[in-house]
This record gives structure tokens, sequence and C-alpha cells, in this order.
């Protein structure tokens, strides 16, 4: 048997499709097919069902995916720890939320010190599909409800109401939820959604804003610049807070915490650069606290 057909055939199921797997793989669709073509002439049995909406295994070809991958897996990760002399390389496959700018730090500093090591990085508000989209790992807030991925928490970050002094001294600090919604707001918001409320316990708050988007960057902008409260995370906005730029509103009251977690498949072992990144991200994030 073919073991770098069976690869194939693998890449071939997580994709969905010929062409999904040759765009991702940089093959030929001509050679992806041959090879399994001439895989399931070795095994002597139909691996995929075929159509123009793209490819499913049959119940012999996912009986054979299944052992298939884990094999594979394990086959490879002994390739290269012989082969590389404990030097990692190979290509990391990653998702990021959008406008996470610590985590771009983060990336630099694994990529100096693991040079060999290539990273393509996906930032969108969509929630990828690891499987299907190809996905290593990915970092996610809030809580899950997944039964097929392993999530590792992290950190804990938090959602601050942040404003300029110059805003401030306009209108006056609010003592309370209700206070900050008269002032002008800055607030996130999705294509798929356009409801705007604040609650911390019993207080529900319902609020207007003045300009909304998906870009973090945005209501940060507009919060530096005397325009509005806005609420970001933590992180974002923590070298204005050191340098009085920005002052946080309702510290005591007005705190929204959401863990912060790395996401990856739950059915297979961490390849090597799987657990060297998730093993460097729970370092650096421990030089932070």
């Amino acid at each position: 048997m073919d073991f770098n057909a069976t690869k194939l055939f693998i890449a071939v199921v997580n994709a969905g499709s010929f062409s999904a797997a040759s765009e991702r793989m940089g093959m030929p669709i001509s050679t992806l097919s041959r090879k399994i073509n001439e895989l399931e002439q070795a095994l002597n049995v139909q691996l995929l069902n075929r159509s123009k909406q793209g490819v499913k295994p049959t119940y012999q070809g996912q009986q054979f995916f299944e052992q298939a991958r884990l094999g594979v897996e394990l086959l490879e990760d002994a390739q290269k720890s012989v082969t590389s002399a404990h030097k990692l390389q190979g290509k990391l496959r990653l998702s990021v939320p959008p406008n996470f700018s610590l985590w771009w730090d983060l990336l630099l500093e694994f990529q100096q010190r693991y040079p060999d090591i290539k990273v393509f990085c996906h930032s969108s508000e969509r929630v990828v599909d690891l499987f299907e989209d190809g996905v290593d790992v990915a970092l996610r807030m809030g809580n899950l409800n997944i039964d097929d991925v392993i999530a590792k928490p992290l950190m804990t970050a938090e959602a601050l109401f942040v404003a300029s002094p110059a805003l401030l001294a306009r209108y006056g600090t609010p003592k309370t939820l209700t206070e900050m919604a008269q002032l002008p707001i800055a607030a996130w918001e999705s294509l798929t959604h356009g409801s705007f409320e604040w609650g911390f316990g019993v207080e529900k708050v319902k609020y207007e804003p003045l300009f909304s988007t998906n870009n973090t960057q945005a209501l940060i902008h507009y919060a530096l610049r005397g325009m509005s409260v806005s609420q970001v995370m933590d992180f974002s906005v923590r070298p204005w807070l050191e340098s009085g730029e920005l002052i946080q509103l309702l510290p005591g009251i007005a705190k929204q915490s959401l863990p912060l977690l790395l996401v990856y498949a739950g059915h297979k072992r961490p390849s090597t650069l799987v657990r060297a990144y998730l093993d460097f991200c729970s370092e650096w994030v421990g030089r932070l606290k």
C-alpha cells in the first residue's frame, strides 16, 4: 500500500473535495485523483463517493480513514523525530480572532524560537471548523459546547469600559450603567447582531450607540479621540490605560470576564508542532501574569 497515497486520501476527506484538497496541498487535481484511484485498486475497494458537490467516504472508506489517520500521524511524528535532529520544522495552521493584537507578539516570538516552522494564521469573525478548514489550533474566547475538540484554558481576559479624560471633562464621570448609557457610545456590532444592552448583576440597561463596528481598533480610536465610551478587552488598551490617555469606567461594577482558550482536535494525538505551540503559548501567557 502506498503511504503517500494514503496521506492524500486523508487530505481529500478532510477537505471535502478534490479541488479544495488540491488548493490546500498545491497539487494538481488530476494527480490527486490518479493516486487515490491507484489506492482503491490496491485495496480492491471503493473509498470515495464522488459527485459534483464534492466527495464523501464510503462505509469502508470511513473505516479506512479513521484507522489510517492515526497511523499516518504516528509515522509522521516518528519521521520528524529521526530526521530533524530535534529541530522542529513544517507548517502550522492557526486561527485567531480579528484585531487580536496581543497574539502578534506571541507569534513573532514563537517563530524566533522555531525559525523552521512556517505559520499560516487565519483571522475572521467566523468560527472556523478545525476539520473542514484544516486548522491545527484555534484561539477562542468564551465557553464552548463542542464535544469533538479539546479546549486548553490559557488566561482570563476582561472587557472594560474606557473613555478619554477629555470626554469625561465634557460629560462627567458616570457612577452607574444608567448614567453611562447617556454618554456617546461606540459599540461592537457584527452583521448578525443589532441589539445593545449591558447587564451586570440585576442591572440591565439598553443603549443606542452613535457608532458601531466589528473592528476593535476603530473602537479604541473613537475613545482616544474623545468621541465616545468604548467597551474593549483589557489587553488591547493596556498601554493607554497606563499612560492615562484612557480611563477605565465603573471598575468595580462593569467588568465582564471571558476565558481565553486554545482549541484543537480531540480525536487525534497532537503533532509535535501543535504541542510546541501549545507549550509556548502557556509559557508566554505565564510571563504576562
